[in-house]
């Protein structure tokens, strides 16, 4: 694209991703997002101002001192908006890719859609992100890149592990939750700090006797907090159902992956998971054949990115397979999951506007595809957009049930 505007330098070392970024803003607010290389994030939320419909990007670097290999780079849109009865479709667009100078796409990725996951999005899995594979070839020049991703947590003791990686909507304080297994209850109370919308998840080992086969793991939310609700009549609401928590104040909990001595991850049905009110939810785990796989060398908030992928029942994930929510004060059980195909751009023209300040920020959920390009694979959720998505009772992307 033409019309390139500055260039934004976020972190040290000798490594670089380079990013040309454009978007749509929406309401006033332009679009945001963040990078993490291989689960962790480097540097915090940034902001693109550059005009996609204008031809513009702007150019963000992101520097670090990653280990020779293969690595994972993820870029993931936090704050979309699409919302009924109100004009603007905030979008973000990854334009060009470099890694240490060389080219990993230049063809245009957008993401359509933020993080949004079962029960709240009825159509499946979105993680709102594009994800690319690079290979460093130069030698690691210091000891690793800090990351603002939250560190791993050890819980308990015993010669098996579970595996359970977590993630929060915060309001006003984080979001805190027990685990136990087979109804034994591990550890005291948790609290997790990695933000779902920033495409970040938290390592809890939680360490045990829990013997082979198949165990019961139960998380239980103890603190949800809603902190506004829409007014009645808001444009786009349902009639009924109400009221209608605000997606930006409400505190919210996710189940984002678990395995048990490196056995395989619950089905996708199953987690990830969001509980949106107080209460508990339980999926089945098998324990594998390797106790004490999958847990993460680090034990403190300043873990160091390694070459492992982001991908399958890797520790620090962002590229499984699904994600799943839970209904305020009950006890949930697996389901079997849906597919829901495809789908285009059907955002509707409306004639009714909508001050930015009566209309905090939600998510949509959208459609996932795969890009591919000659030399990377860049997977983005949403190649299209879905008009709105709520759910009464249980909690919708755009706003809550209270």
């Amino acid at each position: 694209m033409s019309g390139s505007t500055s260039n934004n330098i976020i972190g040290s070392g000798s490594d670089s991703i380079v990013l040309n970024l454009s978007e749509d803003q929406a309401q006033g607010v332009d679009a945001q997002f963040t990078v993490n290389v291989d689960g962790q994030q480097i540097g915090g939320l940034q902001t693109v101002t550059a005009s996609h419909s204008a031809g513009q990007d702007e150019t963000f670097t992101f520097l670090g001192d990653f280990a020779p290999g293969p690595h994972n780079v993820t870029v993931t849109f936090a704050n979309n908006f699409l919302y009924p009865g109100t004009s603007g479709d905030r979008n973000l667009y990854v334009d060009n890719v470099t890694y240490d100078g060389q080219t990993v796409s230049n063809t245009t990725t957008p993401i359509y859609v933020s993080p949004l996951f079962p029960p709240n999005s009825t159509s499946g899995d979105y993680f709102g992100n594009a994800v690319y594979s690079v290979n460093d070839t130069t030698p690691l020049a210091g000891n690793g890149s800090p990351t603002t991703t939250p560190g791993p947590v050890a819980i308990g003791s015993g010669p098996d592990t579970l595996v359970l990686n977590m993630a929060e909507d915060a309001y006003n304080g984080d979001a805190q939750f027990t685990v136990a297994v087979d109804g034994q209850q591990i550890g005291g109370t948790q609290t997790t700090s990695a933000i779902v919308s920033q495409g970040q998840q938290q390592e809890f080992d939680v360490a045990g006797n829990f013997g082979p086969g198949n165990h019961t793991v139960t998380v239980t939310f103890l603190n949800d907090l809603i902190g506004a609700f829409y007014p009645a009549g808001t444009p786009g609401l349902p009639a009924t159902g109400g009221p209608w928590a605000v997606d930006t104040t409400d505190r919210n909990l996710y189940v984002m992956g678990a395995s048990l001595d490196g056995g395989a991850q619950p089905s996708t049905s199953a987690v990830p998971w969001e509980l949106s009110g107080d209460g508990s939810y339980s999926f089945d785990v098998t324990a594998g054949s390797t106790p004490g796989a999958g847990v993460s060398a680090a034990s403190s908030n300043t873990a160091t990115i390694t070459p492992a992928t982001v991908a399958g029942t890797t520790s620090g994930s962002t590229a499984s397979s699904g994600l799943t929510f839970v209904a305020p004060t009950t006890t949930t059980t697996t389901t079997a999951s849906t597919t829901t195909a495809a789908t285009t751009d059907t955002t509707p023209t409306v004639a009714t506007t909508v001050a930015a300040a009566t209309v905090p920020t939600p998510t949509v959920a959208a459609a996932t595809t795969s890009a591919t390009d000659t030399t990377t694979t860049a997977s983005a959720a949403g190649s299209g957009h879905s008009w709105w998505n709520y759910h009464q009772n249980t909690g919708g992307g755009w706003f809550h049930h209270g």
